[in-house]
């Protein structure tokens, strides 16, 4: 315990403290009691954020960025003279491939970035082995996680409870360096997480209000189709007969059969009114203030109320540099800290695979990279998973551009006139170490001599 007392948890007051507890005023003027992690407001919502998840375009825009993650191929890259080079011997490599025994990696950040997401932070614990080489890593479940400060030398470590890797589920302090945490907002405290549902709360808020209004109608379609009328005074013998005689007619109408009304009756059919019909625009208005909030564009989780066939790559690529790239940024350099890497070593994660479904547009980038010399064959064809060819391991570059100087030179050594030619003897004595060679050798060197005679 003594050991356990130096630590500071940042999710509780500290004892004879101004920082806690905390009081927060309501509209009516009570006073509540706010936890240091919320801000009170959202007590006015009759949404519950802990149950956030449960809302569809709330799971849609948290699933939407976890899954675009998880198809990015982690890799491990290492700058060799300025070049950078793939490394696939490291514990990085094999770690994010295969995090643990249970999960692959594509599992594992999906699962880590869909609860820093939903819960403002995500923790992960890291198993060693005897060369202190991180082995594998364990998401740990939601609430089992808290980070301390120790009051002496403010150092960060952190509180495991439950952890699968603890017998009996003890809960024990693990040093910082052991701890994955994946944090994006951070407004209340460096160490502490927030989810961006609580920026969508209002929107939330009015979503499942809509969604319940939209339940008790058609829980309510049981309801009559429309109403008999007429302007007959009926006693109640005759409203009974008029309905039972109704019903009886009213059987066929499922068939196509025609009902006769009678005696000044008319049937009135029952719609939906306007004030009912505005609760779809109401709705998707919601829907797209969530998506707002999480930064995704509308019709990649599912309203495709403005969306065509012609501009689904571009939100995805909008989407790639305003929203996603942010969170894989953050991944990776928290990966990198995590493993340890030096300076000239870093995590990448590989976006190609989001943009593989346009295919025309990936072969032309391709094309043009290897006539402009900044890839080879070899490296485009391994982009589309095709084998080397022989000779694709050599740049190429086009041969029609010149530099303007060799332009010019070459102008100017057209235009010039050609001197006049000096009559060649007809007989140039042989060179006199041509005496003891053979025929072939001889003719070789009485050309060069003849040659050399003419330029003189």
């Amino acid at each position: 315990m003594a050991l356990v007392d130096r630590f500071k948890s940042l999710f509780r007051a500290g004892e004879g403290s101004a920082r806690g507890p905390f009081y927060g005023m309501g509209e009516l003027g009570g006073w509540h009691n706010i936890d240091p992690k919320g801000d009170g407001w959202q007590r006015n919502l009759e949404v519950d954020l802990a149950q956030a998840r449960h809302i569809p375009a709330v799971y849609a825009s948290v699933m939407l960025i976890a899954k675009s993650a998880s198809q990015c191929y982690p890799m491990h890259i290492r700058e060799v003279g300025g070049a950078p080079k793939h490394i696939k011997t490291s514990a990085a490599y094999r770690v994010t491939r295969n995090p643990n025994e249970y999960q692959s990696g594509p599992e594992f950040f999906l699962n880590l970035i869909a609860a820093a997401l939903f819960d403002g932070e995500a923790f992960a614990i890291a198993t060693r082995n005897d060369r202190s080489e991180i082995t594998s890593l364990h998401i740990l479940p939601r609430g089992t996680c808290a980070p301390m400060v120790d009051d002496d030398t403010r150092a960060i470590f952190y509180s495991v409870g439950a952890s699968p890797l603890a017998p009996g589920g003890a809960d024990f302090i693990a040093p910082a360096r052991d701890i994955l945490h994946l944090k994006f907002h951070t407004p209340r405290h460096p160490l502490i997480g927030e989810s961006p549902i609580k920026a969508a709360a209002m929107a939330a808020g009015i979503n499942v209000e809509l969604s319940k209004s939209q339940s008790a109608f058609f829980s309510r379609m049981n309801r009559p189709s429309g109403v008999l009328s007429t302007d007959m005074s009926l006693n109640a013998q005759q409203m009974q007969q008029l309905r039972a005689a109704f019903e009886e007619q009213s059987k066929s109408w499922a068939s196509g059969g025609l009902p006769i009304l009678g005696a000044g009756l008319k049937f009135q059919p029952m719609s939906i009114s306007s004030q009912d019909a505005q609760l779809i625009q109401a709705q998707r208005m919601s829907i797209e203030d969530i998506a707002r909030v999480f930064g995704v564009p509308t019709p990649l989780i599912g309203d495709l109320s403005h969306a065509t066939l012609n501009n689904t790559e571009s939100l995805i690529s909008h989407f790639l540099s305003t929203s996603l790239g942010s969170y894989l940024e953050i991944l990776e350099r928290t990966l990198d800290r995590m493993f340890g890497l030096n300076n000239n070593e870093y995590i990448e994660l590989d976006t190609t695979a989001l943009l593989r479904t346009n295919m025309e547009q990936r072969i032309n980038s391709l094309a043009k990279a290897v006539q402009g010399g900044l890839m080879t064959p070899d490296e485009a064809r391994q982009k589309e998973g095709l084998g080397p060819v022989e000779g694709g391991g050599e740049a190429f570059l086009q041969a029609q551009m010149v530099p303007v100087n060799y332009l010019a030179e070459m102008h100017r050594a057209t235009n010039t006139p050609e001197p006049a030619a000096t009559p060649v003897p007809e007989e140039v004595a042989a060179p006199e170490e041509a005496k003891d060679l053979d025929a072939d050798v001889v003719k070789a060197l009485y050309a060069a001599a003849r040659a050399e005679r003419f330029i003189q």
